[in-house]
């Protein structure tokens, strides 16, 4: 099984959880894909958090910003901000994901119209 983890308000919500879900049994694949800045420095203070959350993961993707990211979107209905997050789901088919762990209704709502086949498991943060 090929899985997808959100980092924040989703690893951070449960972080040993998902160290433990990285390391179950059954689990082919781990990428992290985040919203966050896509900057050197951002990545390596998130892999650095990543480490520091006993994440194991066969990749990091951060998302593009700017135009060119957005123009890759062929859904012309979608908003700026949608199109941007759509890059979420064009990874996670590319990668062939069978499960994504996501916070961000937006972004989950994408999965359910645009990646159906991909099981997305809304995490909640405790109130």
């Amino acid at each position: 099984m090929n899985l997808a983890f959100d980092i924040d308000d989703t690893i951070t919500a449960a972080p040993e959880l998902f160290a433990a879900l990285a390391s179950a049994p059954g689990v082919k694949k781990v990428l992290i894909v985040s919203s966050r800045g896509n900057s050197a420095e951002s990545r390596r203070l998130t892999l650095a958090e990543l480490e520091l959350y006993g994440i194991r993961h066969q990749g990091l993707h951060l998302l593009e910003d700017g135009p060119e990211a957005r123009n890759r979107c062929p859904h012309g209905d979608l908003d700026w901000y949608q199109k941007y997050l759509w890059q979420k789901v064009e990874i996670c088919l590319r990668e062939k994901i069978d499960v994504v762990f996501e916070d961000d209704k937006k972004v989950i709502a994408l999965f359910r119209r645009f990646a159906p086949g991909i099981q997305v498991m809304q995490v909640c943060r405790k109130p």
